[in-house]
C-alpha cells in the first residue's frame, strides 16, 4: 500500500538508525514509522451511479476514515568499485481501517424514505468502506553499476536491476481471511531493469518493466467474480542530446512493443477485457537561461 505509489496522500513521522560495520562499504539501516493515507477528494463528493444490468447503485462514502499504518524497514547496502552497489531490504506494514472499494453496503428497501426517493428497490448499494486490517511485508533487491572498467566507447555504459516481492493478508470483516492474490491494491511481484549509455553530449537508455499478475477488484459476495490483471512486460526507450550546456533535446518512446493490459475474471482462462495502450512518443526541448 504505502510502498506502491497510489492516489493517497502520505504523511509520516519516523525513527531510524544506521548501523555501520568495520567495512566502510557495508551499511545497515533500520527504521520505524507511522503514516496514514486518505482517499481522493472525489470519493467524498455526493454521487450515485446506477447499473440496470447489475441492479446496483454505486455511491460515494463521505464518512471514510484515513487508513493508518505502522511500518518497519530494514536494509543492507554494499558499495563497490567502480561506482556500484547492491541493496537488500525487508519491510513490514500493519494497516488499520483499510479502504476497500466496490463493496456491498446494503440492499435498498422500499418506501419513499429509502434514500433514493423510492427508486432502486431491492438493488444493492455499492460503496467504499473502512473494512478491516491488512498486513503487507516483503523483500526488495537492487543492483546498480557504472561499467567504467570496460574499454573504449563501452565505458559509458551503466545498468541497474531491482525486484520487489510483497506478501499480503487481511481480515475485512466476517470469518474470511484473505491472503496474497486476494487483497486489491497490492502487486505481488515487480521487476525493473535499465541499460544506459553516455558519450559526450549524447545519451540513451533502455528500460524494461515486469508487473506480475494481481487482483484489481475483489467481490465479497462472489469471489468467482474477482477481476485480475495478467502479467505485463513493457519496454521503453529514450535518448537525449545536449546541444549546448543550457539547451538539450529529448526523445522518449514508451511501451515500445505496444504491450496491452489484459484482465480476467475468476481464473486465468476467463479473459474479461483487453486495453490497447498504444505506443507513446514524446519529444522535448529544455533550456536554462
Amino acid at each position: 500500500f504505502f510502498k506502491q505509489k497510489t492516489a493517497y496522500e502520505i504523511i509520516a513521522g519516523d525513527w531510524s538508525s544506521d548501523v555501520c560495520s568495520s567495512d566502510l562499504n557495508l551499511k545497515a539501516h533500520l527504521s520505524w514509522s507511522t503514516s496514514f493515507g486518505r482517499a481522493g477528494l472525489t470519493e467524498f463528493l455526493p454521487a450515485e451511479t446506477p447499473s440496470e444490468a447489475n441492479r446496483t447503485v454505486t455511491v460515494n462514502n463521505a464518512g471514510l476514515r484515513p487508513q493508518t499504518s505502522s511500518n518497519w524497514d530494514a536494509t543492507l547496502e554494499y558499495y563497490f568499485e567502480p561506482v556500484g552497489s547492491v541493496t537488500a531490504g525487508w519491510f513490514h506494514k500493519s494497516i488499520k481501517d483499510y479502504i476497500l472499494r466496490g463493496q456491498e453496503r446494503s440492499i435498498i428497501g422500499a418506501g419513499a424514505d429509502n434514500g433514493y426517493n423510492g427508486d432502486y428497490v431491492g438493488w444493492s448499494e455499492i460503496s467504499s468502506l473502512n473494512a478491516g486490517t491488512a498486513v503487507a511485508q516483503g523483500w526488495e533487491l537492487s543492483y546498480q553499476q557504472q561499467f567504467t572498467f570496460l574499454p573504449g566507447l563501452l565505458r559509458g555504459l551503466s545498468g541497474s536491476l531491482n525486484y520487489t516481492h510483497i506478501d499480503t493478508r487481511g481480515n475485512f470483516g466476517g470469518t474470511l481471511y484473505r491472503r496474497s492474490g486476494e487483497v486489491a491494491g497490492f502487486i505481488p511481484d515487480v521487476a525493473n531493469a535499465s541499460l544506459s549509455w553516455r558519450y559526450r553530449r549524447f545519451s540513451t537508455r533502455l528500460l524494461y518493466n515486469f508487473t506480475g499478475a494481481h487482483i484489481t477488484s475483489y467481490s465479497a459476495t462472489s469471489p468467482a467474480l474477482n477481476v485480475y490483471r495478467y502479467d505485463r512486460d513493457t519496454v521503453s526507450w529514450g535518448m537525449a542530446y545536449q546541444l549546448r550546456p543550457e539547451v538539450s533535446f529529448t526523445l522518449d518512446v514508451a511501451n515500445l512493443f505496444n504491450e496491452p493490459q489484459r484482465f480476467y475474471v475468476g481464473n486465468a482462462s476467463r479473459m474479461q477485457s483487453t486495453i490497447i495502450n498504444f505506443i507513446t512518443i514524446t519529444g522535448g526541448i529544455s533550456g536554462r537561461f
